[in-house]
């Protein structure tokens, strides 16, 4: 054998044993992390949003979230399941087991009119039992071969002239994940999962924000680009010193942890007098509303829960508060709700006639006129 072919069986065993290393990840439902996730994004993006549904379903709020009656309609709208025990037979699913993560990117400046975004759902679904109930109950109206994968609008059947930004798709990327947001972006993501083009991963600038996020948490965001609209400095003699000219990104985590909400969110802005004026301003906020909270303890212990700090880069937030102080908070909002929708209406006060006398409220009689002798 010469040395040509023993080269060539050398490089085509360096090929064999290197591709399977080299193979993307499929990321599969139940198995998938929040970094997997972002394999699935396009990269440059402004906003990315993670939310792990699998932790959030696992909380009392989101028993207390499904129950009652879907059934109910709003004005204008079309219910298709009448509670969540007919939408898992309907569908298939259980959200408490088979829903995992959605992730969401936003793109292009935000606040804009024509925002473009695209977001992944990573779950345990039935692909033909869920596409049938759609078009039964015409919630798709078209669909589009892209790149090999089926890509459907989501429109008003009703309405004659849909506008750009009410555009929505959806598509069926594989079993384990399903792709929705605006036609450009879902696009794109297509493009991606089929090998074109980078991932938000290969992003420098979320890459280093990134590593400050906690991302086994419940949820967490992280904005890269902050809209110029926010960053303006404070006027000559303005009482209230908020310096937001050098901020350039905000990020955060919520998590749920042994009956403990806790969180965390920074601003980062190389700034250190500015920083410092806005913790200042924040904590004397947060003083005045303790002194008025003496009697509610539970808006006290919240209070007392959060912590606000600054450095020359950036200004943190932190804070961690038990299940049952939220549980009490929330239950005084609806009692407060409940006694404003249920307070008599004060009367309107009277208004004066036309000779500038108020007329429906009444007057002294005048004196008697004295009698000469």
């Amino acid at each position: 054998m010469n040395k040509k072919s023993v080269a060539l069986l050398m490089a085509l065993a360096v090929l064999l044993v290197v591709s399977p290393a080299c193979k993307k990840k499929e990321v599969v439902a139940g198995k998938a992390d929040a970094k997997d996730m972002l394999t699935m994004l396009p990269e440059n993006a402004a906003l990315v949003i993670s939310f792990d549904c699998h932790q959030f379903s696992q909380l009392a709020l989101f028993d207390k979230a499904i129950a009652g009656d879907w059934g109910k309609k709003d004005e204008g709208s079309k219910k298709i399941f009448k509670d969540y025990q007919e939408f898992v037979t309907k569908t298939g699913i259980d959200l408490k087991k088979d829903l995992f993560f959605v992730s969401f990117a936003l793109y292009g400046q935000l606040g804009s009119q024509e925002p473009e975004g695209v977001g992944v759902v990573n779950m345990k679904y039935d692909r033909q039992r869920l596409l049938t109930l759609l078009l039964e109950n015409q919630v798709t109206v078209q669909e589009e071969i892209y790149q090999g994968v089926s890509v459907y609008s989501v429109k008003d059947a009703e309405k004659k002239i849909v506008k750009k930004e009410e555009d929505f798709r959806f598509a069926f990327l594989n079993p384990s994940n399903i792709l929705f947001g605006t036609p450009a972006k879902v696009k794109s993501a297509i493009d991606l999962a089929k090998g074109k083009g980078q991932n938000i991963l290969k992003t420098a600038s979320f890459k280093k924000y990134f590593a400050q996020i906690k991302a086994d948490s419940m949820f967490w965001l992280v904005l890269g680009s902050l809209p110029e609209a926010i960053k303006s400095k404070p006027q000559a003699g303005s009482q209230v010193p908020v310096d937001l000219s050098k901020a350039e990104a905000f990020l955060g985590y919520l998590d749920f942890k042994n009956k403990m909400l806790s969180g965390q969110f920074q601003l980062i802005s190389h700034n250190e007098e500015g920083n410092k004026g806005i913790v200042d301003l924040l904590n004397g906020l947060k003083a005045l509303g303790a002194m008025g909270s003496t009697k509610e303890p539970e808006l006290a212990e919240l209070l007392n829960g959060i912590n606000l700090t600054s450095n020359a880069d950036q200004i943190k937030l932190t804070f961690s508060i038990s299940d049952a102080v939220l549980n009490k908070l929330g239950e005084k909002a609806k009692e407060k709700a409940a006694t404003a929708l249920t307070a008599p209406a004060v009367a309107p006060e009277a208004e004066p006639s036309a000779e500038g006398a108020i007329s429906d409220v009444p007057q002294d009689p005048l004196p008697e006129p004295e009698q000469n002798p």
